[in-house]
Order: structure tokens, then C-alpha cells, then sequence
């Protein structure tokens, strides 16, 4: 029974019962469709595992990962397994890699996995901090651990540099035999957007009872419904969007190729076509989407009805639709339930796994940012903001703590983060998160209780891009706050504080799009979508900005625009 605790287990398991089943479908605008079968993930993998085992990789070994949403990186993750050793999520959105360059420092990776044909690719960034020799060796001064660069491409018509070609024409097979539960299966960023994040370690055992604990668990509404075709628009290095979903619950996992001609512009389009045409049952949007979609649905609708709603008809909506990440609101649940019968809404983190989550069939009985009860095994208390031993009746707003699936968050390799720093003398973990437990039992989460923003299904550490910002000719200072958004939560605005009246916003907003971030034309980047010009910022006596009062100034300021 503990061997099934491995994804290496549930992916043989997936192979003797589904063989020739997808196991993931890529959809894109300029490739069409592109299907992986479980036999052919697990050929593939065993076969990359085999370049990994030759190259010295194995258990106890990390790899940063830095493909994009596709085929490889689907083959490069599970090779990973198969080979004993882990992956690190190696997300780089930053132009000048410091996000990446963080990730490699402080995991100590041994090897890195890179594009370099894709448009942004990290291996743009890094061709200054490496030397590769002829094996694709690296030496560096700055890496000191990474030993090995994995060049994996993509190549019209195959051939010997097209990874998947590659693979295809190798004899070479290899599975390590001491991989068990508790083996390091991934590291995960806590922050999906940006920032210097920290590292969380998340074994085999942890991630399967992670990823059965979102789908089933506890759910009755659940257990009757077809949940095979799981369509996510998630990236694969993010905990709720990660290649082991579909090996743990066993669905077809649905998804765009991002390595096909980027980020699609259209992407609403997009997933609105492959719902559709793929029959999708169930699925993981970003609310940033919503309102295209919908706009769709009527559009679609009106053809055939004139007096048509902006809603799926019921044979066409989904069966169940996630909403995470962010606190949800009635409105959003209400465009939700235009496209799928149920949302599953519940709370979570890398941190800390899954804590709540429940189901809503009617949006004018949801209450805001509620989150449902706690899960089976997992515990909530909400304590003063002043007094963390003082436990709160109900209503009444504090931090939030929990215990459960995940108690320690096994922050990686980082001595700024002590353990002892985020779990009280009892086990909890302060999330830094504000909320209540309302008279049901169900928490409401209502927010973070720091600087950081909540923006869709990231979290967002300002003070990084704030002192890349202020790099900006005619930039004196800088502050980046959340303002209320309907749909991804909170919007990024840039409060700045100008030199003299020679630089204008446009020149501000310029200078990030080029020199700060990576992904301009992806509406998950964590570029700021405001801008507003400050003549100076209210201070505290102690000369620090009054992060709080900014914030509703810049909120009232754009209010007042509309």
C-alpha cells in the first residue's frame, strides 16, 4: 500500500489500466492538437530518466525546470521521477533573471532544463553567469553547484536536436529502485508571479494526498460525476496546476501548449474552443478569463436565440468548475456558474496544502471570500492580530492558523527562513493570511495581512519590482499596491513619485515592460496595469511609507476616473 504513495506507483498503475488513453491533451493555435498517451509518457520518461541516470543525476539531486506549459515539460517531470532525483520550479519573469538566479542559488540545483529557441527564454539571462562545454558541462563562479544544462528543443519535422524525436529513437531505459514516499518529488516556489521566494519541499506522499484531497475528498456532490477530462490553464511548475494531477486522480489532463508560438494573445478563444471540442467535465481557470468567456457564450448563444443569456446551455456547461487562490466573491461565482453546473471553491497554499473547500450550486447563497468548512484531518484557528494565543469567537476577523496535511512547510536551503518562524509552540502554521470562522464552521478569507497582494492565483511581494522600478531614469520613489479588482481580487498600480516633469507614466510603464518583466502580453504577468503619478508619499513618524494609506488613495483615485 505505501509503494501507491509514489507517483512512479500511480503512473505504472495508469499505464496496465489505460495503456493507449491520453494522459495529457495540448491544444495551441498554430499546432492543433498534440495527444501523450500513458504508454508514451511512460516511454519517454523512462527514457529521459536513462539521460538524467547517465549524466550522474539521481536521488538527492535537484533540477530547475524552466519549460513552459507543453509536451517536454510534461516528459522532462516525469523522466525526473523516474530517475529518483527532483525538480524545482524554475520560473523566470523577471528581465533580468533574478527570480531564476535566486531559485538556482538557493535550491543548489545540479542541473537546469532550458529552451533557448523560445521568445524570453531564461537561457537569455543566463548565458552571462555560465560556461557550457562541449558534454553541456557548466562551470560558473556565481552557480557553483550547477554541473549540467539539459538544452530541451523543439524542432519543425524532428530530427536529432527535437527532444521528442530524440527520445523516440533511444533504446535506453531507466527507473530508480529506492524511490519511496517519502523521496523529494518537487520543490515548489511560493510565489507563482515574482519575488524571492521561498522554496517548499513537497515529497511523493505529500503531493498525493494533496492532489486527492482537491479533487474527492469529503465531497459527496463529487463522487458521482465525470471528472476524466480536466482542463487547466494552471502552469505545470505551480502546486495546483502540476503534472502529477492527472497520475494521481487519473484524468486526461487538458491543457495549451505554451511552447507553441507563446502565450496566445486570444487565450479566451482558445479555452472557449477546446472546452468544447475536447468535452471537458471539469477544469482549473483563472478568473482573469472569465468575462471574455462569457462574452463568448452569448455571442454563441445569440445565433441560435436572440434573447439569449451570456451562459453555456446545460448540456454544454462543465460539470464542475475550481476557483482558488484568491478570495471569491459573489459576482465571480455567479459568472462561474454561467459555464459549469458547480464551483468548487476552497483555500490553500504551497505552504500548507489544502486546509477547506467546498461546493456552490447557487451564487445568491454564497457568502464573500468564504472558503467552506476545513477538510477531514486538517484544523483552523483564528487568533488576535495582537495576541496569537488569544482564539477568537466567531465573526470576529484575526490571522488565521491551520494544521493539517502539511505541518511543516520545509522551507529549502534558505538560513533567512527558520521554521520556528512560521509554526507556533502548538504546530500551527501562520499562514499571514486575515479571516474568520463564520457560525457554520466555514472560514471566510478575507486577505493577506502584509504588503503582499493577492492577484489571481499568486501572491505578489512588491518591495522586488518596487527597487527594480526605482532604477528608472527620473524615478524618486516607488510604492506598488493592490487595488480592488472583480475578478483576479486585487490589480497591481505603480504609485510614483517623479524626479521632475521630464518623465512621464508612459515612460515609467515603458521602462518596466521592457527592463523589469518577461511577459508582457500574459494577463497572469506581474507587471503593474496601473499607473499613478504621486507627488510625495504619506510617511510614519519613523520615515517609512504608509503602505495602507496609499492604497486607498490610489483606489479612490482610480474610482474616480472610471
Amino acid at each position: 500500500m505505501a509503494q501507491q504513495l509514489t507517483l512512479v506507483a500511480k503512473l505504472r498503475q495508469r499505464v496496465e489500466e489505460q495503456g493507449e488513453s491520453p494522459a495529457f491533451i495540448f491544444r495551441s493555435q498554430h499546432d492543433g492538437r498534440y495527444v501523450l498517451s500513458w504508454n508514451k509518457l511512460y516511454r519517454l520518461a523512462g527514457r529521459f530518466a536513462a539521460v538524467l541516470n547517465s549524466s550522474g543525476l539521481g536521488r538527492g539531486h535537484l533540477v530547475v525546470n524552466t519549460l513552459v506549459n507543453s509536451p517536454e515539460r510534461a516528459v522532462c517531470e516525469a523522466g525526473i521521477w523516474l530517475s529518483g532525483a527532483a525538480s524545482v520550479n524554475g520560473h523566470c519573469q523577471m528581465a533580468d533573471g533574478s527570480d531564476l538566479l535566486h531559485t538556482l542559488r538557493v535550491s543548489r540545483a545540479s542541473a537546469l532544463l532550458v529552451d533557448p529557441d523560445v521568445s524570453n527564454s531564461p537561457w537569455n539571462v543566463l548565458t552571462k553567469y555560465v560556461s557550457v562545454g562541449e558534454d553541456d558541462s557548466v562551470t560558473s563562479s556565481d552557480l557553483t553547484n550547477l554541473k549540467k544544462l539539459f538544452f530541451i528543443r523543439r524542432v519543425e519535422g524532428g530530427g536529432p536536436k527535437d527532444f521528442i524525436s530524440h527520445l523516440e529513437a533511444q533504446n535506453d531505459w531507466f527507473q530508480a529502485d529506492d524511490i519511496t514516499p517519502e523521496t523529494i518529488l518537487s520543490v515548489f516556489a511560493t510565489s507563482g508571479s515574482t519575488g524571492f521566494s521561498k522554496l517548499v519541499v513537497y515529497t511523493h506522499r505529500d503531493y498525493i494526498q494533496f492532489g486527492q484531497a482537491v479533487f474527492f475528498d469529503k465531497l459527496p456532490d463529487l463522487q458521482n460525476i465525470d471528472m476524466r477530462h480536466f482542463f487547466t490553464t494552471a502552469p505545470f511548475g505551480w502546486l495546483g496546476g502540476y503534472v502529477g494531477m492527472g497520475v494521481v486522480n487519473s484524468a486526461t489532463i487538458i491543457t495549451c501548449d505554451v511552447r507553441s508560438g507563446g502565450q496566445p494573445k486570444d487565450m479566451a478563444d482558445l479555452i472557449f474552443e477546446v472546452l468544447g471540442k475536447e468535452k471537458c467535465n471539469h477544469a482549473l481557470i483563472s478568473p482573469v478569463y472569465l468575462s471574455e468567456l462569457l462574452q463568448l457564450a452569448k455571442i454563441r448563444n445569440a445565433k441560435t436565440d436572440s434573447n439569449a443569456e451570456a451562459q453555456m446551455s446545460d448540456e454544454s456547461k462543465l460539470n464542475v468548475l475550481y476557483l482558488g487562490g484568491l478570495p471569491i466573491t459573489r459576482p465571480m461565482v455567479a459568472a462561474a456558474l454561467s459555464l459549469t453546473h458547480l464551483v468548487l471553491v476552497g483555500y490553500g497554499a504551497t505552504d500548507f496544502s489544502i486546509v477547506s473547500k467546498h461546493i456552490v450550486a447557487d451564487s445568491e447563497t454564497f457568502v464573500d471570500h468564504d472558503t467552506g468548512p476545513p477538510i477531514e484531518g486538517v484544523s483552523v484557528k483564528v487568533v488576535s492580530q495582537d495576541d496569537e494565543e488569544t482564539a477568537l469567537p466567531v465573526n470576529q476577523t484575526g490571522h488565521i492558523l491551520v494544521k493539517g496535511l502539511k505541518i511543516n512547510p520545509g522551507y529549502l536551503s534558505d538560513p533567512k527562513l527558520k521554521t520556528d518562524d512560521y509554526l507556533n509552540k502548538d504546530g500551527f502554521f501562520r499562514t499571514q493570511d486575515v479571516g474568520r470562522l463564520d457560525e457554520r464552521g466555514h472560514l471566510i478569507v478575507d486577505g493577506r495581512g502584509n504588503d503582499a497582494i493577492m492577484r489571481g492565483p499568486y501572491i505578489f511581494y512588491p518591495s522586488w519590482m518596487e527597487s527594480c522600478i526605482r532604477a528608472c531614469p527620473g524615478v524618486r520613489d516607488v510604492i506598488i499596491t493592490g487595488v480592488p479588482d472583480p475578478l483576479v481580487n486585487e490589480e497591481l498600480c505603480a504609485c510614483v513619485v517623479m524626479e521632475s516633469d521630464s518623465v512621464t507614466l508612459e515612460e515609467v510603464r515603458h521602462f518596466v515592460e521592457k527592463e523589469v518583466v518577461t511577459t508582457e502580453d500574459d494577463p497572469l504577468s506581474p507587471r503593474p496595469r496601473y499607473y499613478l503619478e504621486f507627488q510625495s508619499f504619506p510617511m510614519t513618524d519613523s520615515g517609512k511609507p504608509k503602505r495602507k494609506v496609499i492604497k486607498v488613495q490610489a483606489t479612490e483615485r482610480l474610482q474616480c476616473s472610471d
